[in-house]
């Protein structure tokens, strides 16, 4: 990876090395949290990386879906271009060096955790119902070995890719009816369902949006053009 690449998640900073008004050590100091999500993986709101994409009566997606296999309409609305049976050959992103460990991570209703920018690792990830989840200083990554339950509020309001979550596994991925995130989950050999609304992205093995699922792109999300 190119040192432009791995700027592109610091965009104020990103600007300032196209002007010429950094130098790239300064750049490194002022960047928060490098993101390791793949731009292409940025680029659509939902994506099944090696399966189907279904979409329930009373979902909806604002932005694109891509599919390796079907994209199954059974009442959900889809706005954006939808590419049926294409794969989109997404890699696991491996755990970083260093990251912090979590653990089992739960919140129990009516609790709040904040996490600050940086790397995270947790064997399992559970925020169950009326928790919430907030982030501060920049971006928050998660890696998730085991499976991921979002019941609460995950950065509700917040900046979409501040919140990202990355899957290893194959063990499954929720966010269930009453939750409400702002976040990039990105499980490419998992299946996510999404039951409530979600602005950012999904990728999964296999997507499935039943009712009361919401998936709403933000563009501002993508890596900066030429990236």
């Amino acid at each position: 990876m190119t040192t432009e690449k791995m700027l592109r998640s610091n965009r104020g900073v990103w600007a300032l090395l196209v002007a010429g008004a950094v130098t790239f050590p300064a750049a490194f100091a002022q960047a928060n949290t490098l993101s390791a999500m793949p731009c292409q993986a940025r680029a659509k709101a939902v994506i099944a990386n090696t399966s189907q994409s279904f979409h329930n009566a009373g979902s909806s997606v604002q932005g694109d879906v891509q599919a390796a296999q079907q994209i199954v309409h059974n009442g959900g609305t889809i706005t954006g271009t939808q590419t049926p049976n294409t794969p989109a050959n997404l890699p696991v992103v491996t755990v970083p060096t260093g990251a912090t460990n979590l653990g089992d991570f739960s919140l129990n209703s009516g609790q709040t955790r904040n996490l600050v920018a940086g790397n995270y690792v947790a064997r399992s990830f559970n925020l169950n119902s009326n928790s919430t989840l907030t982030v501060s200083g920049g971006i928050v990554q998660i890696w998730v070995t085991g499976s991921l339950v979002i019941g609460g509020k995950a950065n509700n309001g917040g900046v979409a890719e501040n919140l990202e979550f990355f899957l290893t596994s194959t063990s499954g991925a929720n966010v269930n009816g009453g939750a409400a995130a702002s976040a990039l989950i990105y499980g490419p050999t998992t299946p996510v369902i999404v039951s409530a609304p979600v602005k950012g992205s999904v990728i999964g093995s296999g997507t499935t949006l039943n009712g009361g699922g919401q998936v709403t792109f933000d563009p501002n999300s993508t890596c900066p053009t030429g990236l």
